[in-house]
C-alpha cells in the first residue's frame, strides 16, 4: 500500500472538489451509499469557501484535516471539526471520513481514521461520528478503533424521498 497519509494543503482544493464530485456521483447512483449531501452538489465558489474555512478552523487549533494521496491524487478525506467552539461542547470533535469508491477496501480509510485520532489526541477529548446506520463496513472499522454507538435518529436522512437511519457514535480519547 503506497498511500500517503498527510495534513492537507493549501493547493489541494482542485483534488478534494473531484472527491467531492465523485461522493455526489456515488450518492446519485447508490441511494444506500452512507454520507449525509447537501440535495445537490455546491458550486465550485462554495465549495472553496467551505475548504477554506476548514482550513482557517485548522490554523486556530480547532481541527485536524488528512488527506489519502495514493500515486499523487487524492483519494481520500478525513477532518475533525470543534463542536462549536468557545462553548461546553468544544472538548468534542466531530469527524467526517470519505474515501473514493475506487480505493476502499484497501486501508486507506484504516490509515486515514488511525492518523485523524492520533493528531486529535492533543485538540480533542471525544470524537463523534455519524453514519447511516445500514453501513456495516464503516460502523465496524469505527468499532475496530474503539468508536461505540449511542443511539439511532429514525429517518434522519430523506434522499429521493426515502428515510435513512441515521446512527451516532463516540471515542473517549481521555481514558
Amino acid at each position: 500500500m503506497d498511500v500517503k497519509i498527510r495534513p492537507v494543503k493549501n493547493n489541494d482544493f482542485e483534488g478534494i472538489l473531484i472527491l467531492n464530485k465523485n461522493m455526489y456521483n456515488e450518492a446519485r447512483n447508490d441511494p444506500d451509499f452512507g454520507d449525509f449531501l447537501f440535495v445537490k452538489m455546491p458550486s465550485k465558489e462554495r465549495m472553496r469557501v467551505w475548504f477554506k474555512g476548514l482550513l482557517n478552523e485548522v490554523r486556530k487549533n480547532d481541527a485536524v484535516y488528512l488527506v489519502a494521496e495514493y500515486n499523487g491524487n487524492i483519494v481520500g478525506q478525513c477532518f475533525v471539526r470543534r463542536d462549536t467552539p468557545g462553548s461546553e461542547l468544544s472538548h468534542v470533535g466531530i469527524l467526517s471520513i470519505l474515501v473514493d469508491k475506487e480505493y476502499r477496501n484497501r486501508g486507506f480509510g484504516k490509515e486515514l481514521l488511525r492518523s485523524a485520532i492520533k493528531a486529535s489526541r492533543n485538540k480533542f477529548e471525544i470524537l463523534h461520528l455519524r453514519v447511516f446506520e445500514s453501513n456495516k463496513i464503516a460502523k465496524k472499522l469505527y468499532a475496530n478503533f474503539g468508536f461505540r454507538s449511542f443511539g439511532i435518529a429514525p429517518g434522519f436522512i430523506k434522499r429521493n424521498n426515502r428515510y435513512i437511519n441515521r446512527e451516532y457514535m463516540y471515542l473517549k480519547l481521555f481514558i
